[in-house]
């Protein structure tokens, strides 16, 4: 079982400048689970091995001891929180889970998006870019926004962001700040994976425009940019793979 997320939460969280922008973590406990939703309300759980968004379980305190399970599209409403977690650990297994604040993510059409960033740097540079963006919306009903899983769509950013529920924010400071935060969490993560040359950074923004750093997977799939109709970002991504 890999114990990476736990791993790249607790580098992230040694630069300062980053500690602002990344959701409290913890593993997945009883007492957890019950101190983080008393402290965020909406709080989500993810398997350490996990990925596109495979096995997350959002937990929504209702008020008046009523919990609210959202997996995949199906939500279901449970009493007291001896039978929420009974519930819940009966869906988790044996797996290792994390537990995270959930962001609330700004929507587009009144579905939650996010944003995947590819950040490479080349063979013998420390010098990180930005090769690839692009933002992902949620299926209807789902809470993850894993393309595949939730029957969503892929949107260009400008359009998304142009478009979405975010306020006060022009789309070019935006842009700009997911930018600097997607390089400077490639550039803390050196720390673990000194020879690590891709990252893809799952972003998300609230709809202040807070830029949240959600994941960052080492070895994201290039699917996404294949699905586009400009091909750019994919052939920059491959040439900087190469060199």
């Amino acid at each position: 079982m890999s114990f990476s997320k736990m791993k790249k939460y607790k580098c992230m969280l040694k630069s300062k400048r980053l500690v602002p922008h990344v959701p409290k973590t913890r593993w997945m406990t009883r007492s957890n689970l019950w101190d983080f939703t008393s402290k965020y309300g909406k709080v989500i759980l993810k398997p350490l091995g996990g990925s596109r968004g495979s096995g997350v379980i959002q937990v929504s305190p209702l008020g008046d001891d009523r919990y609210e399970i959202h997996r995949e599209n199906i939500r279901k409403i449970l009493y007291g929180k001896d039978r929420t977690y009974r519930y819940v650990k009966d869906k988790i297994g044996s797996r290792k889970y994390i537990i995270q604040r959930r962001v609330p993510l700004a929507t587009v059409d009144n579905r939650p998006f996010d944003i995947r960033v590819i950040v490479q740097r080349k063979k013998h540079s420390s010098t990180w870019k930005v090769t690839g963006i692009v933002a992902k919306v949620a299926g209807k009903g789902y809470i993850v926004t894993n393309n595949t899983r939730s029957k969503g769509k892929l949107l260009p950013v400008k359009t998304a962001l142009k478009t979405s529920s975010v306020k006060g924010l022009s789309t070019e400071t935006l842009l700009d700040n997911i930018t600097k935060n997607a390089i400077r969490t490639a550039k803390s993560l050196r720390r673990i994976y000194p020879d690590h040359r891709i990252y893809g950074m799952d972003i998300g923004l609230d709809n202040s425009g807070h830029v949240w750093i959600i994941e960052a997977n080492r070895k994201p799939l290039m699917s996404h940019f294949l699905k586009i109709k400009d091909r750019s970002m994919y052939r920059r991504i491959m040439a900087y793979k190469k060199s």
